[in-house]
């Protein structure tokens, strides 16, 4: 169970400064290791940058606005965005939206889509590759739909602030790389309330204006954050 604290994070991020080694990031059965990481950047993206626009879903005017977003052929994220948000709050969870639906879509092909690099910077660079790897690691790929709800900014200090999320993986089914078919033994986290996390972004607007996801915490069942997630 890890989750952002978020006076330290935002600090952090508010002056850019450098930080101790971040606990990895990777679905909760998988090998959280220390191995030294590579760095995805934007030189190497094999594609532009995924907008976190897509197809509507439906929303009421009182609710939530609600997107489909395909991150890759067979991988959709469904994105819940909360009303009434500033346009500096909207570009906030709009990072985190992007980086989530970009890791997705690296996990999705197998890592080839390496374009999660230009969502992300600083210690989050590392989270989001440890992620893919792990899957790379066994061969695996994802399809499905995992949604993304009760999104907020619940900081803002200078130039960091910290968004909170919802995220249900239960629609996500874990594949082989190679046939694309749905391995036998899924993995817990795909299932009842373990499919379901919290989870809270560092993000950060950098010199060029551009807000990118700086760090990531989560936490799991039974956590009381990932506990609030259970619908």
């Amino acid at each position: 169970m890890r989750w952002v604290a978020a006076a330290t994070a935002l600090a952090l991020l508010a002056c850019g400064c450098a930080a101790g080694e971040e606990e990895t990031f990777v679905p909760g059965d998988a090998p959280a290791g220390n191995a030294s990481a590579g760095n995805p950047s934007a030189g190497n993206a094999s594609a532009a940058p995924r907008t976190a626009g897509g197809e509507a879903e439906g929303s009421s005017s009182s609710g939530p606005r609600v997107e489909k977003v395909s991150a890759a052929p067979g991988m959709t994220v469904v994105i819940e965005w909360p009303s009434g948000l500033a346009p500096e709050q909207q570009a906030m969870i709009k990072a985190y939206a992007d980086y989530y639906t970009h890791v997705w879509g690296a996990i999705a092909t197998g890592g080839r889509d390496v374009s999660y690099g230009t969502t992300v910077e600083g210690m989050a660079t590392r989270s989001a590759y440890e992620w893919v790897r792990s899957f790379m690691e066994r061969a695996n790929a994802a399809k499905g739909t995992v949604r993304v709800y009760a999104l907020r900014v619940a900081a803002v200090v200078g130039r960091g602030a910290e968004v909170d999320a919802c995220v249900d993986r239960s629609g996500v089914r874990v594949t082989d790389a190679a046939t694309g078919r749905a391995t036998a033994v899924q993995p817990a986290w795909t299932k009842g309330t373990q499919a379901v996390h919290f989870q809270a972004a560092g993000v950060r607007r950098g010199d060029d204006g551009t807000w990118r996801v700086a760090n990531l915490r989560y936490a799991e069942h039974p956590d009381e954050r990932a506990k609030e997630c259970v619908r």
